[in-house]
């Protein structure tokens, strides 16, 4: 029966199967992912196993009609050619990207239609200006269209490890926050703290660089 796969569910198979080698060495690889992946999965082999997985990736991939279409992934936001077989290992790889960073970080940034409409939502809190907690949320909610977009960046660039968690993106974001409203980004930095020098001036990206 097919499993709704996870990044962890394939990594735990490979684990195994690099663990089989010392209790059964006269097995080859091959050998042993098609037996880790029967016992941990209940796949009839590795192989079996994979298809799963590609199905699982595949099925949140949008591909709209016509020859020349461009397929776009609704949860990582890459856009290739899907009849293109070195377009699905790209997709594939970045898409695993993001399944290992939901599952480290419990947290998947947004793509850029959900940072857009969260980034308009928080405008829109700060232009009603019905109270002072509104307005600093909306502050909030835009930071955390930049921060999105900017760990966004950080995983398909292979850097998000390093990539600073949200309170301290906040921080680092303190001085442009200040040009947009000093009195909102002042209650954000006594929660927050303030980070100078580390996201260059109008830029929203943080870089290891």
């Amino acid at each position: 029966m097919e499993h709704a796969l996870t990044y962890a569910d394939v990594h735990r198979v490979k684990r195994l199967a690099k663990q089989l080698k010392k209790t059964n060495p006269e097995l080859s690889h091959a050998k042993r992912l098609d037996q880790a992946a029967t016992e941990l999965c209940g796949a009839r082999n590795f192989y079996e196993l994979n298809r799963w997985y590609d199905r699982q990736i595949n099925k949140q991939v949008d591909t709209p009609e016509g020859s020349q279409s461009v397929s776009h992934c609704l949860y990582c936001d890459y856009r290739f050619a899907a009849d293109h077989k070195p377009d699905q290992k790209s997709h594939r790889d970045i898409h695993e990207r993001f399944m290992e960073v939901e599952e480290k970080l419990g947290y998947r940034p947004g793509t850029y239609v959900e940072r857009e409409r969260m980034k308009l939502d928080g405008y829109e809190e700060m232009r009603r200006k019905m109270h002072d907690a509104e307005e600093v949320d909306g502050l909030l909610m835009i930071t955390r269209s930049w921060f999105d977009r900017s760990l966004h960046s950080a995983v398909t660039g292979g850097y998000w490890v390093k990539h600073p968690d949200f309170e301290a993106y906040v921080a680092m974001m303190i001085p442009q926050l200040e040009t947009m409203n000093s009195a909102q980004a002042a209650v954000l930095a006594s929660r927050f703290g303030r980070t100078s020098g580390v996201i260059p001036k109008g830029g929203t990206y943080w870089s290891p660089n």
